[in-house]
């Protein structure tokens, strides 16, 4: 592994030292990140000018003008002379004074026609709201595990957005009273959701749709996550050049027997639970029958997730739906010929067909933009190094915490990607701790991991559950270890499409002993007996080394079997069914008693503010378990570039890409500040010795 060099790491901190006056600018973002899109996508292609608030020169024109125009005389001039004529010449005097104040009075401007004139101008404008929705959304962004090398070339990082964030951000313009349209631009072909996210997506739309706002989406080429999201909305318009890609949901695994067959790599495996699919790409040629008809009940209930979408938001039949599915591929005409669309319109012509379909004078605005605030080198280089801020100082009282549990679980002590046993713990026990939070959801999205891992994550969780209201709420999936973790004793919630159970355990192991030989190395062992060599991979398990690990997985997957029915008061004579690695999607694992209820992390927050007795006015914050820091002699040591990176958080670095900072400038300073050509170096200490970045 390549490591970096001793003196690059000085200079790091030497950079510091050297660059202490210098300023950098460090983007805070205070909305979601669906306002920073929208702000980096607000012109139009039709009007070539920003979506904002100002004026253009047709709404200028279409306002109401003044009547600039005096008053005529009350009289005609050839009455007033007929009149004239008719009277007596010394009454001229005073027919001349009378016209003069009938003229001197009709010279005033029409009060009556001035105010109408003033309150046509005071006519509040239609407001419509932007919303660029672009990226990957998560349910929390993970702050680590940075490739080092796109880094330093100046790349930026894979841009995550927070999805909760953006529902959080619906709710506020639901309140929001000024607010009357709201338009979802979606021509981003990057947007990403899964479908757990979906359905609490569809949710908060429907509080939006509720509260009187009327809603629009703009789609350009789009699939799925885009049709879900348009879905929601009570128009939808579709540029003519586009299309739609509408595909059904399927499985698609690749196996890899033959292949290693062919090269001389063969797979050990021992495992509990026939339906423990994972193994099976390096022991089959193909898909076991059972696994095939155990996968397609699956898939189907998990399409009919995504049919349901489109069938309550556009009102089609479901049968319909599943024939437009198959044709997957529809140009525009085909889309709006199907009722997935109301209209189309020019291809980017967004903002000038939803004014047109307004009918009034409208004024558009984006989402509060970010407020930047001028940071110091020395506390960029800390901020970059240091964990999630979690002082319980900035927790407000009566607040609901949403513990995130992502990835992969494993065993450890540091690190900032995945659930990792340690860092997990320790932020759980902070949460039973801090007083001012009242309740947890543990928001899970894991496909498993470590069996003692997961094992010491649950007993932390259910002391936890033990001390506040507690629930869980499973996200895409959260099976295998995943559920172990979630079986706690309190209510869980999966949305229809989660993937949930898959209790079995299994181990693998992959051994090259004869691709060792056929390429011409030998390999020597001394070892003292056969058990020795019982993980090597010059060779596979012998019938020892198989009998002895298949009653450790035996043990463990009974020890599996019991948890789940002691916390979900099933009988072992009726889990066994239910168990041995099978898989099911939220809809099953409701009917089969693996969860409570379908619904997502609002349900969630429900239950627990009303078992918390909390008032509406609730806080809610988002934790999840990461590293809190890395030495400086980890740094000045021989600590690997993966080891250091993992420990940078991702979003302070992508908030420095964003203005354009990367590491390679960080590395130009340093080389400048030891090596000058032109002068004495201008670094001549480094202290203290040790110090810890936090």
């Amino acid at each position: 592994m390549t490591h970096i060099r001793r003196f690059e790491l000085i200079a790091l901190l030497a950079v510091v030292l050297f660059s202490a006056q210098a300023t950098f600018v460090l983007a805070q973002e205070s909305a979601p990140d669906a306002k920073s899109d929208a702000a980096e996508k607000s012109s139009d292609n039709d009007s070539e000018q920003d979506v904002s608030a100002k004026k253009t020169d047709e709404d200028q024109e279409a306002e109401p003008k003044a009547d600039q125009s005096k008053a005529k005389d009350d009289v005609p001039k050839d009455e007033s002379k007929r009149q004239g004529d008719e009277k007596p010449k010394d009454n001229d005097k005073s027919t001349d004074k009378t016209a003069g104040e009938k003229n001197k009075q009709s010279a005033k401007p029409n009060k009556t026609s001035k105010n109408e004139d003033e309150k046509e101008k005071a006519k509040p404008k239609t407001q419509v709201r932007l919303i660029a929705l672009s990226g990957n959304y998560v349910d929390k962004i993970q702050s680590g595990g940075v490739d080092p090398m796109s880094l330093f070339m100046g790349n930026r990082p894979m841009k995550q957005k927070s999805f909760f964030r953006l529902c959080d951000y619906l709710q506020e313009l639901a309140d929001d009273e000024d607010v009357n349209y709201v338009v979802f631009d979606l021509s981003d072909a990057a947007l990403s959701m899964n479908s757990a996210q979906l359905d609490e997506f569809t949710r908060r739309m429907d509080k939006l749709n509720a509260s009187g706002k009327k809603t629009i989406a703009w789609l350009e080429n789009a699939d799925n996550t885009h049709l879900a999201v348009a879905a929601c909305c009570k128009k939808v318009l579709m540029a003519d050049f586009g299309g739609l890609d509408m595909s059904s949901s399927a499985i698609e695994t690749m196996y890899y027997r033959d292949a290693m067959d062919l090269i001389g790599v063969k797979a050990s495996v021992i495992r509990a639970g026939n339906f423990k699919g994972a193994v099976e790409p390096y022991t089959n040629s193909e898909m076991s029958s059972h696994l095939r008809k155990h996968y397609a009940d699956m898939v189907t209930t998990q399409n009919d997730a995504k049919v349901d979408r489109i069938v309550r938001g556009r009102g089609l039949t479901s049968s319909k739906v599943r024939d437009l599915q198959k044709q997957r591929f529809l140009t525009p005409s085909e889309t709006l010929a199907a009722g997935l669309v109301d209209k189309l319109a020019p291809y980017g012509s967004m903002k000038s067909t939803v004014d047109e379909m307004v009918g009034e004078e409208t004024e558009w605005s984006l989402p509060k933009q970010k407020r930047i605030r001028q940071m110091s080198f020395f506390e960029m280089m800390s901020t970059m190094m240091s964990g999630p801020r979690t002082s319980s100082s900035r927790v407000r009282d009566n607040t609901i915490a949403v513990l995130h549990l992502s990835g992969a679980i494993v065993d450890g002590k540091r690190g900032s990607t995945g659930v990792v046993s340690g860092p997990t713990v320790s932020a759980i026990e902070s949460l039973a701790q801090d007083d001012k939070i009242k309740g947890i959801v543990v928001r899970i999205n894991s496909p498993g991991g470590s069996a003692t891992a997961s094992e010491s994550v649950r007993q932390a969780l259910k002391k936890l559950a033990a001390e506040k209201p507690t629930a869980v709420s499973m996200g895409r999936v959260a099976a295998s270890g995943g559920y172990w973790i979630s079986c706690i004793g309190v209510p869980i919630y999966a949305e229809k499409a989660t993937v949930t159970g898959s209790i079995g355990v299994f181990s693998m192991k992959l051994s090259y002993g004869t691709l060792l030989k056929r390429i011409g190395v030998k390999v020597e062992t001394i070892a003292l007996d056969d058990s020795a060599e019982a993980f090597s991979a010059h060779r596979e398990w012998t019938s020892d080394d198989t009998a002895t690990l298949q009653k450790t997985i035996d043990e463990v997957y009974t020890k599996f079997l019991k948890l789940v029915s002691d916390s979900r008061d099933i009988p072992l004579d009726k889990l066994e069914p239910l168990a041995g690695g099978r898989v099911w999607s939220g809809t099953q694992a409701k009917q089969i008693g693996l969860v409570d209820q379908i619904g997502g992390l609002d349900d969630c927050l429900a239950v627990i503010a009303k078992k918390a007795s909390l008032d509406s006015d609730y806080k809610v914050i988002h934790r999840s378990a990461q590293s809190a820091g890395i030495s400086l002699l980890e740094l000045l040591g021989e600590s690997d570039e993966d080891e250091i990176f993992s420990n940078v958080s991702r979003t302070a670095i992508r908030s420095l890409a964003r203005r354009g900072l990367s590491l390679n400038t960080t590395k130009l300073l340093v080389d400048d500040a030891l090596n000058r050509t032109n002068g004495r170096p201008t670094v001549w200490l480094l202290h203290p010795a040790e110090i810890t970045i936090r």
